[in-house]
């Protein structure tokens, strides 16, 4: 029973919002520049609106695309709400509009799937809970004592909590043979950037990629707990500056590390950014505007619990689910598996009439958008459903015994391309998406 009252205490502890708020306001201009640049790259059209087909996640295959204008006006309400978030500007409505809006285009087409776009799926569902509106808002200057310089500790703990995820599993996700003992695939991502300015000529030699093998493993396990500690916090905060902005130079890869540099801005405590603006010439009042503590409420720990086991869950199930999870793929989204492959594969497949015995060649290329081949030509449950859309296109009226094999091969981190999917295999005798996974397994490198 102590132990109960210890952690409602420590949860339930009053602290200063000015880190919650730091991190709203961060989260939210950040996103809707994020929303606006996929409009401007073209990207609505390329993910939404161009696919003749969409590759769909198990559970959500009713999840589908409305009309062209209809999808850049979910994408455009998306960008307000997120700048909504970042004013503090009906809050509530703005997350929940949000997290609806952003989760709904991320769940259409799985071929685009990034570890930070669940990231801010997960971080907007959070804050649809959290009280980051009731200072340095504009809500407060509507709503008559809404306003607060405190918050209970746990709002601002669990985004810590959720960064830790983040950065804890990306570094599990590298204690592999691949990523420790043969530096791959950073030896071919580094090779590849010799021009990059001053180090480039650096990236030639083989110790370079071990030692951002090894320094990256290393930083991935060790940073959140550097960030969480008050005497570390100061250079972990510029090692997460140095290492994200480096990772995007070298690699392009979107808006993640910048994600992770706004995140990591929960970390830095009321007190510390004080000091910090004090030297700026800012001064901000700390001062509790309520002196009373902050009731409990009797659900919320249990369900801080229980996403917290979820969290820690989810990322692991793919130890159970595959021997090899960079081959098969089973399991590896939502494990925070950042960067730890490079793979490449090639497909066609040949449909069989069994009633005519006729037969011929169909190439991924005339219905898939180059990304959706790319992706789909080395993800098994991508080249599954990929057959169930060829037999319903060819056997539209259900009068055809169809056969439809694949040829199928796949090169991972730097290996020779080898078969992925026995060509013998009738894929439309796989009656659902996991069976594929064992003839994965049986030819896994």
């Amino acid at each position: 029973m102590m132990g109960i009252k210890n952690i409602q205490a420590y949860l339930f502890k009053p602290v200063s919002i000015l880190p919650l708020a730091i991190f709203r306001i961060a989260f939210g201009f950040l996103l809707c520049f994020s929303q606006l640049r996929f409009i401007a790259k073209g990207w609505v059209d390329d993910c939404y609106i161009n696919p003749s087909f969409h590759f769909t996640y198990q559970y959500f295959n009713w999840v589908h695309p409305f009309t062209s204008e209809t999808m850049y006006l979910i994408v455009a309400l998306c960008a307000i709400s997120a700048f909504c978030i970042g004013l503090g500007l009906f809050y509530r409505f703005s997350t929940i509009l949000f997290f609806i809006s952003f989760t709904y285009l991320e769940l259409i087409e799985k071929s685009w799937y990034l570890n930070h776009y669940y990231f801010v799926s997960l971080v907007a569902f959070l804050l649809i809970w959290l009280p980051a509106n009731n200072k340095y808002a504009i809500d407060p200057l509507f709503k008559k004592g809404s306003r607060t310089n405190m918050v209970p500790r746990w709002t601002v703990d669990i985004l810590k909590f959720q960064l830790v995820i983040v950065y804890f599993f990306g570094g599990i996700a590298k204690l592999k043979p691949d990523w420790l003992l043969h530096a791959q695939p950073l030896k071919i991502w580094l090779k590849a950037r010799t021009d990059f300015p001053i180090i480039g000529s650096l990236f030639d030699a083989d110790i370079t990629a071990f030692l951002f093998s090894w320094s990256g493993t290393l930083y991935d396990l060790c940073i959140p707990f550097l960030l969480w500690t008050k005497r570390t916090r100061p250079i972990a905060y510029i090692l997460v500056i140095l290492f994200h902005i480096l990772t995007y130079m070298l690699f392009n890869i979107g808006m993640f590390p910048w994600l992770m540099m706004a995140g990591s801005l929960i970390f830095i405590t009321a007190s510390e950014w004080k000091n910090l603006l004090q030297k700026l010439k800012i001064n901000i009042n700390l001062t509790p505007s309520i002196p009373s503590p902050i009731k409990t409420k009797a659900l919320i720990v249990p369900l801080i619990l229980l996403y917290g086991v979820l969290q820690i869950t989810i990322p692991l199930r793919h130890y159970f689910l595959s021997d090899n999870v960079l081959w098969s793929e089973n399991g590896i989204r939502f494990a925070w598996h950042v960067m730890v492959m490079e793979k490449n594969g090639f497909t066609e497949f040949k449909i069989i009439d069994q009633n005519t015995k006729k037969k011929f060649t169909v190439y991924p290329s005339q219905h898939l958008t180059p990304i959706q081949e790319k992706q789909m030509s080395f993800q098994p449950d991508m080249i599954w459903q990929f057959a169930q859309y060829l037999e319903k296109k060819h056997n539209t009226d259900g009068s055809k015994k169809l056969a439809i094999y694949v040829n199928s091969k796949v090169s991972l981190n730097g290996r020779p391309s080898q078969t992925y999917i026995d060509s013998n295999i009738n894929l439309l005798h796989l009656t659902s998406v996991n069976s594929i996974y064992d003839y994965i397994e049986e030819l896994q490198p």
